[in-house]
């Protein structure tokens, strides 16, 4: 995973930071693991991974919300159908209505 960090300072003096990354392996990452629990399924596993999402895009949503990183309104959007790529978990009943 290649992240990059990159800032300029604005006219009046405040520093931007802006984030790069590629989330293109946590895709593919994710829908390896699907693919895994379909073939092979766990009866009643004790936890299960869900989704995997990449901090760039974590940072991205929350920021086009108007919303804090940790705020747990920036999971209940990802868990919407624009973000279905980040699932792992083939559960109807977790995205029902998403």
């Amino acid at each position: 995973m290649s992240y990059r960090t990159t800032y300029h300072e604005e006219a009046d003096g405040t520093m931007v930071l802006k984030y790069h990354g590629d989330a293109q392996a946590i895709v593919d990452n994710c829908a390896a693991e699907a693919r895994e629990q379909r073939e092979n399924p766990q009866f009643a596993p004790k936890y299960r991974k869900l989704m995997s999402v990449d901090p760039v895009v974590l940072m991205d949503v929350a920021q086009k919300a108007g919303l804090n990183v940790f705020d747990p309104a920036v999971f209940e959007i990802l868990r919407g159908r624009d973000y279905s790529k980040f699932r792992v978990a083939n559960d109807k009943r977790l995205w029902k209505g998403r």
